[in-house]
Order: C-alpha cells, then sequence, then structure tokens
C-alpha cells in the first residue's frame, strides 16, 4: 500500500486519483543560468510529502539543496553554488567552491590535509566533488507498490601515468518516504594497484542546528582533534571567533549498520545517517558554531582526515587492486516526532 496523504491505497487506486505522478513526485533536469553558476546541470527531485532535494550533476553528483517540509536539512555555505570550472586545487582553495549541501563527497585519492605525495600535490579533499558525471540517466518506475526515483551517473578521476578510477552513483528515494538512499560503486580501471580515499561530508544547517539541539552516535568512544574541542554532542548559539572542532568517533565493528544524528529537541525534528562501518570504519564529525558559519557534520569516511601523504606514511592508506571494486551504501533520513527519534535512539 501506498501512504498518501494519510490515505491507504493500493498502486492502482492512487492512480485512479491522478492522472500524471509529476503531480505527486518525480525529477527534472534543469541548468543555472546566471553567476559562477551559469551552465551547471542539476536534477531537481521531488519525493513527494514533504522531502525535496537537488542533485549537482557536473559536481560530483553531490546533493545540494535539501528540504523536508520547507524545512532546510542541507547547509549552504556562503560562496553559492559555482560551477566546476572554478575549482582550485591550491591549499585549501578548495573552500572557495564547497558549496556544503546536504552531501560532498571528499576523495577519491586524496582526504584531508593539502600535501605532496611522490611529487603529486593534492589540496584539501581531492578533486571528485568538482568532476562532472560523464554518464548519468533518471528512472521513475514502480516497484510493487512503491513509486522509485532514481538518478545514477558515473564520474572518473584519472591521469596519463596514473589512478584510473570510476565512481558510479545512484541516488534513490521511495515516493513518500524521508530517506534518500546513496549507493557508489569506486572501480579502478587500472592496471596497478590505486590508493582510494573517501569521505561523505552530510551537513546540517539551522534549525536543525541551534543550541536546542545534540549530536548523537553509534561510537563506542569519540575523541577531540584540537585542544580547545569540548564536548561533541554540545552544541551552541552562534559564538565570535569560534574556531571549528573536530572529532573521531570510533564505531563499533560486529555490527552491520552504525548512525550518526543531529536532533532538535525542541522541534522534534533531525536528520541522520546510517551505513557499514566495515566499508566506512571512521566515523568524524566537524563543529563550526561561528557566527554566519554555522554548521555541524557528519563525516563517515574509509579512512583518517589526514592527507593523502599522512595516511601513506603511517600506514592507514586504503587502496584498491587493479580491477578490484568497492560498494558502499549510505542511508540518509529525517527524523520527525517523539516517537520517531526515540525509536532511532535505540538503534545508536
Amino acid at each position: 500500500m501506498v501512504d498518501a496523504y494519510g490515505m491507504k491505497l493500493s498502486k492502482g487506486e492512487l492512480l485512479e486519483h491522478v492522472s500524471s505522478m509529476s503531480q505527486l513526485a518525480g525529477a527534472r533536469v534543469f541548468e543555472y543560468i546566471e553567476g559562477k553558476a551559469a551552465g551547471l546541470k542539476a536534477v531537481e527531485i521531488n519525493a513527494g510529502l514533504g522531502l525535496a532535494f537537488t542533485v549537482f550533476l557536473d559536481r560530483g553528483m553531490d546533493i545540494a539543496d535539501a528540504y523536508y517540509k520547507g524545512i532546510p536539512i542541507a547547509w549552504k555555505s556562503k560562496v553559492g553554488p559555482i560551477g566546476p570550472e572554478y575549482f582550485e586545487n591550491q591549499g585549501h582553495q578548495w573552500l572557495r567552491t564547497f558549496y556544503g549541501g546536504l552531501l560532498t563527497t571528499c576523495g577519491l585519492i586524496q582526504v584531508g590535509e593539502p600535501c605532496e605525495d611522490r611529487g603529486v600535490y593534492h589540496g584539501l579533499h581531492g578533486r571528485i566533488s568538482h568532476t562532472p558525471a560523464e554518464k548519468y540517466w533518471i528512472d521513475e518506475y514502480w516497484d510493487g507498490d512503491e513509486y522509485v526515483i532514481k538518478v545514477t551517473g558515473k564520474m572518473r578521476e584519472a591521469i596519463l601515468y596514473g589512478e584510473n578510477l570510476t565512481l558510479t552513483r545512484e541516488i534513490k528515494c521511495i515516493f513518500g518516504q524521508k530517506k534518500i538512499f546513496i549507493r557508489d560503486v569506486v572501480e579502478n580501471e587500472g592496471y596497478d594497484e590505486s590508493p582510494f580515499m573517501i569521505l561523505y561530508h552530510v551537513n546540517q544547517p539551522f534549525p536543525i542546528v541551534s543550541e536546542n539541539s545534540r549530536f548523537y552516535s553509534s561510537a563506542t568512544d569519540v575523541m577531540p582533534q584540537q585542544e580547545w574541542a569540548d564536548d561533541f554532542a554540545l552544541i551552541s548559539k552562534p559564538i565570535h571567533g569560534y574556531r571549528y572542532q573536530t572529532f573521531v568517533h570510533t564505531m563499533p565493528k560486529d555490527r552491520d549498520k552504525v548512525f550518526m544524528a543531529v536532533i532538535n529537541d525542541e522541534l522534534k525534528l533531525g536528520v541522520y545517517i546510517g551505513y557499514d562501518p566495515k566499508a566506512l570504519p571512521v566515523g568524524n564529525e566537524w563543529k563550526m558554531l561561528g557566527q554566519q558559519d554555522y554548521v555541524v557534520a557528519m563525516e563517515p569516511s574509509n579512512t583518517f582526515n589526514v592527507g593523502i601523504a599522512e595516511s601513506r606514511k603511517q600506514g592507514w592508506l586504503p587502496a584498491l587492486k587493479e580491477k578490484e571494486k568497492a560498494e558502499i551504501n549510505l542511508e540518509i533520513g529525517v527524523l520527525e516526532g517523539d516517537t520517531e527519534i526515540e525509536a532511532f535512539k535505540k538503534l545508536l
């Protein structure tokens, strides 16, 4: 049965009420036409019953804007939407085109601090979030009584005499559900072993983030990464001169799924992520509570957020053998009301 605006209907019964499912849910491709975003291709997705989001086809198929019942669930940085041609790979200049959004992907060779590794310079967080999809397609179809909306595409990170990695991404939602499912397959199409670093930067804004909110985690241990860092779960009002804080969450490896969440206890509203800790063993958290720059991010990764050079030095550097594939599944969902929030906390 389909839950449609409080009515439980079969697929057949629902279709008797509408001449096109686009009245209730669907996807459309569009292109920005002004400023630094001019020419940037994207897909706007309406999942129905309150969830809507945008996928940047030309920016690693990352998820940009996202709303639930008109409430923002994706942080937008002050730089605004920007085309991939403005990417700067020096130092921390990646931040000049860091839109934020619901999801920014970091990798595929480099995650973390700028560095030089074996004669190659790598800027902050790598290149994949500025890589356009080579091929993409959009599908809407019925799977039993579920109406599925799906966007799939492929990005490539390659260099002559070096790596040849592809990221095939599938973003899927189901009409009436408050969830987004992301399935990534990274393949080494080369004939030599290649470094493979990936981090999912899931960014939460006001009002999900406020002094009435807390950060929740399945972690068995949480380690601050700066001497000035305080409680990982504590969220305050915006503070002048705030210095960002990061934390590493050690997740239990004997579980098939672990969780992070930011929940506003006063609004009874939150956003969570769920994933396999064997695929993404490092749970990072970014807390930036400054004036204007006010955001908290959940950042699961397959490695520590220190850069390729330090990862190689410490023996932490993940790699894919020739023709090897890695599959990663990420679930992003909305929690609404006491019942859903309390049920979620029992899963931690």
